[in-house]
């Protein structure tokens, strides 16, 4: 890569990172915060908890230390409503697969989720707003929260009092950088699913860019999901609970898709294998979960795994691609900085995806709880992720572009005649080996070559060739070839049986032929020929390309007999001329 690409493909890496570090800034800025109407509390302390026959009183809902809750078990936590003015007052709290009731002084005034656990559907992850009555001040409120799966949930959600609309606006400000990036994502994805039959069928064919949007929207809605901001536009929450498993689990198999079509992976076998299981995965377990024999959130676990294997898969074959592309020169030139690009977002992807599973189990098994868990690493992690794989369609388009470039020089210095412009004998002899259905091959060689080299000199020589090659061209416009064998041989392959507009094209170059004689003292253009078709009767049965060659190169010789008497007669001619010549210079 010279060192004009290399800047380039510099300044637009830092570029992306300015831009894309900016724009976290931005968004990150408490400027962007809207006032709080009323003054918003955390109801953190003061509360009194029981779990099965144990209750005690909590310093702090964040260090509730409650363990892993299961199906069937149930926590209740009570404290007395701050005493205050605001009205109408609501609560905010989250809960994940359970159901759930409040109560004040005993009454109860909210209830979610039991007509799920009656059916037997798996219990969304809620956020319940409960309305608290005009007389709440100075009430004990109580929040029985039931587990409806194993494993179900571990700590408490903070609660929130405040007016409504300040609850909504602080669940926004806390998660709109998330937000920002989900719809982000969600819209590329989809603008690229519009855009992919367009690209994919380009001159390229890069399908690549599928799987390219699949992974873009998935992402995009599982942070979307995971951060509740579905909330505000669905009222079925079981709905998106399930979108959200679901796009997580396919996740790994649209970036498997990406790397085996993108042609990234030396071991395509395997990564076509482990795409599969993936498929399997995440269908099986929409199945399982549809006809309600076991919900799709007990299968996260089995889904780090298999990530976390995966992606040490992905980015170990991904390095030994680019090592085994180092052997040629050629092409490392060529892939090198898309793979580059592809495999450090993949990293950065998979760091921050596995940094995030690690501090959900951890916090999932202390006193802090899973339910206050953040997915912030994987969300910036996604983004670049998408990024590079962008950089890496588009580098590899530039690479594309280059090597169709560069690739029919190449094969133009390789497989081209040097003094004729004709396809050489190398050409010609693949083009033998390739070729199948109808064709006619017409063998040729041009008569006088070596008489005129002796006698008029080498370079009358090259002029006769030329003259005989830009012959050819104009005469069988319709070859699928025009090539020269070596000395004076030529051959002409055409993509048809047709022995009268073979002959037309015959007659066009000895037509040719004629004319060019009429104005030349010197040079005499003549050729022998023969040709021979695919369907040719004197072939015998299975014959091949190379066999339908040899019989036109035999009806070749024949003609060429022919033509060697002429040539006596034109050397005889010559001679006189030349006696004639020198014994007008003598007298």
């Amino acid at each position: 890569m010279n060192l004009t690409v290399k800047i380039r493909t510099a300044l637009l890496s830092v570029l992306a990172v300015i831009v894309f570090g900016a724009s976290l800034l931005v968004l990150g800025n408490q400027n962007f915060n809207t006032p709080y109407q009323y003054e918003l509390v955390q109801l953190d302390d003061g509360w009194t908890i029981s779990h099965g026959e144990k209750t005690w009183k909590l310093d702090s809902v964040k260090e509730s230390n409650i363990g892993i809750i299961n199906m069937g078990e149930t926590i209740t936590l009570s404290r007395t409503l701050p005493v205050s003015d605001l009205s109408p007052a609501t609560i905010r709290f989250r809960t994940i697969l359970s159901t759930v009731k409040v109560f004040v002084d005993g009454k109860e005034i909210y209830s979610y989720g039991q007509h799920y656990a009656d059916t037997n559907w798996m219990l969304p992850k809620m956020l319940n707003f409960v309305q608290l009555p005009k007389d709440y001040s100075g009430k004990t409120i109580t929040i029985e929260i039931t587990a409806c799966e194993n494993n179900a949930f571990s700590g408490l959600s903070p609660v929130f009092f405040g007016n409504y609309n300040d609850l909504k606006n602080n669940l926004v400000q806390t998660t709109r950088l998330s937000m920002v990036i989900g719809v982000y994502l969600c819209h590329l994805g989809f603008m690229l699913l519009i855009l992919a039959p367009f690209l994919a069928f380009a001159d390229n064919h890069d399908f690549s860019i599928f799987p390219a949007a699949v992974t873009s929207v998935m992402m995009g809605v599982y942070i979307l999901c995971y951060n509740d901001v579905f909330w505000y536009i669905s009222d079925s929450p079981s709905f998106y609970t399930f979108v959200e498993y679901f796009s997580l689990y396919m996740i790994p198999a649209s970036i498997l898709g990406f790397v085996i079509l993108a042609g990234q992976s030396k071991f395509r076998r395997t990564a076509i294998a482990l795409f599969v299981i993936n498929i399997i995965f995440a269908f099986s377990t929409t199945l399982l979960h549809i006809a309600r024999i076991v919900h799709i959130c007990n299968f996260v676990s089995w889904l780090h795994i298999i990530g976390l294997c995966e992606g040490i898969f992905l980015i170990t074959s991904l390095f030994i691609t680019v090592a085994d592309s180092r052997k040629n020169e050629f092409d490392y030139k060529l892939s090198i900085t898309s793979t580059n690009t592809l495999i450090f977002g993949l990293i950065l992807f998979l760091f921050c995806a596995v940094t995030d599973i690690i501090k959900f189990n951890i916090m999932k098994f202390t006193k802090i709880g899973e339910i206050n868990s953040h997915i912030n690493f994987t969300t910036i992690g996604a983004l670049v992720f998408i990024m590079c794989l962008l950089l890496h369609y588009f580098y590899h388009c530039i690479e594309y572009i280059n090597e169709s470039t560069v690739k029919p020089q190449l094969e133009g210095l390789a497989y081209t005649d040097a003094l004729t412009d004709l396809s050489n004998r190398s050409r010609c002899e693949v083009v033998l080996a390739e070729l199948s259905g109808d064709y006619t091959i017409i063998s040729l060689d041009l008569d006088y070559l070596k008489y005129t080299n002796d006698n008029y000199g080498h370079d009358q020589g090259d002029k006769l060739l030329n003259g005989f090659s830009q012959m050819l061209k104009n005469s069988f416009t319709d070859a699928s070839l025009v090539g020269r064998m070596g000395g004076d041989e030529f051959i002409v392959v055409l993509p048809f049986v047709d022995d009268e507009r073979t002959q037309r094209d015959i007659d066009c170059l000895t037509d040719l032929m004629e004319h060019r004689n009429a104005s030349e003292s010197r040079l005499r253009f003549s050729a022998s020929w023969g040709y021979a078709s695919s369907k040719d009767k004197d072939l015998r049965f299975g014959a091949n390309a190379q066999h339908v060659y040899l019989l036109a190169d035999q009806r070749m010789y024949t003609m060429k007999g022919k033509h060697h008497q002429q040539s006596l007669g034109r050397l005889y001619d010559d001679l006189v001329n030349k006696l004639l010549d020198e014994g007008g210079k003598r007298s």
